[in-house]
């Protein structure tokens, strides 16, 4: 009951977060704002999230992540009813920002949470967690947008709201059962003895979790992108809101599946081949939203889209975790990571667009980045020769 419970957390969190992001840039592109404006949006989260990241690295582990958590929803509730009474255009930065400190303090702390919950018997199952925890927020996240198809944004905020009231009050059920119980998933992985570890098995897994920044980095770099500049594209385009919306939406929906089929991963994050097959379906479908033509051609990029972005976040969040010393520290730095690349990812997007004048010449420089963190990955992995320093093992 308690995983049950625990893991609809993350759908609540990123519906928000999937519903702020699109709204708040379809509102901008209707204005008539150009695309650096209404690629800001994300940025601004960004800058929040990123900073707020970087002081619960500090701080948070299993015992305490409750705590944020349940921080995270009440911050979440107050951003949501700012942004349904508190309607001006440019207030919805100071909205974003709040919806960044929310997100922020759920994140890392959930990772952690969530790690503990897939521990029994001194064994702790990371592939699981990160496998329900990227399908439970991928769903959110593209579900969020789906709000504002057929809403209007002011009843989709107060969907929002109860949602977020309802997350916190869920967490704050489960926190309750957790002590009932007095003998919690926290409790087994705090009482847990730690492994013993040779220098070169944790060199290497210190390593990849290094590469699954990199690899998360690139991968963020190009879904900030579409989610900041599809709205714009889309109008461009003339394709009508609701099928932009489901567009945006099946990118995570496909994510989500992906990660599902991951739950009994053994070995392909380890593989040189999987880094090809992942740089070459995230390429293809971004070159497939700059010049597509039509909204079958869109549909299937978003569709081919999502395996790459299910592949490379569940690459970033299972070697973060899975590192036998500090897995607390790589969690926090992948959010970090993504904080720091929501900036500039817009904003690099939105210039390349004003400058050009071409609203798909952002998602060709995604798939450039894309492409270029490949050939890095391929060779990186080569070059750590990983079976024969007893990573896989």
């Amino acid at each position: 009951m308690v995983k049950i419970l625990s893991y609809l957390v993350p759908f609540v969190i990123n519906f928000l977060d999937g519903g702020f992001f699109f709204i708040s840039a379809y509102r901008f592109a209707k204005a008539g704002c150009p695309a650096l404006v209404c690629g800001s949006g994300v940025t601004c989260w960004g800058l929040v999230y990123c900073i707020v990241s970087m002081f619960l690295g500090k701080i948070v582990n299993s015992g305490n992540a409750l705590k944020f958590i349940i921080s995270g929803g009440t911050v979440l509730s107050l951003a949501s009813a700012g942004f349904m009474v508190f309607d001006a255009l440019f207030l919805q930065f100071l909205w974003l920002g709040m919806a960044g400190i929310g997100a922020a303090l759920f994140c890392t702390p959930f990772q952690l949470f969530a790690k503990s919950l897939e521990s029994s018997a001194g064994k702790v199952d990371t592939v699981r967690a990160t496998a329900l925890y990227t399908a439970s927020w991928s769903v959110g996240l593209a579900s969020g947008p789906l709000a504002f198809a057929r809403l209007s944004y002011r009843m989709g905020f107060l969907i929002m709201l109860v949602m977020a009231l309802g997350m916190t009050l869920l967490m704050l059920v489960v926190a309750m059962l957790l002590k009932k119980k007095k003998s919690t998933a926290m409790d087994a992985a705090s009482e847990e003895k730690p492994a013993e570890y040779s220098p070169e098995y944790i060199y290497g897994k210190s390593k990849l979790a290094l590469l699954g920044w990199l690899i998360g980095g690139t991968g963020t770099f190009a879904v900030s992108i579409v989610r900041a500049l599809w709205p714009k594209h889309a109008d461009i385009m003339e394709i009508s809101r609701d099928h932009a919306a489901y567009i945006l939406a099946l990118v995570s929906y496909s994510q989500a599946v992906t990660a599902i089929l991951f739950c009994k991963s053994k070995c392909w994050m380890y593989s040189k081949s999987a880094a090809f097959w992942m740089g070459f379906i995230g390429a293809l479908p971004l070159l497939g939203f700059a010049f597509g033509g039509g909204l079958i051609a869109f549909y299937l990029s978003a569709a081919a889209f999502g395996v790459y972005t299910g592949s490379i976040y569940f690459y970033l969040v299972f070697h973060s975790l899975d590192h036998p010393e500090k897995p607390q520290y790589f969690v926090a730095g992948n959010e970090v990571l993504v904080g720091v690349t929501c900036i500039i990812a817009p904003l690099a997007g939105g210039v390349a667009v004003d400058c050009t004048g071409l609203s798909g010449s952002g998602f060709v420089l995604s798939a450039g980045a894309v492409l270029l963190t490949m050939i890095i990955q391929f060779a990186a992995l080569k070059y750590l020769a990983l079976e024969k320093r007893g990573i896989i093992r």
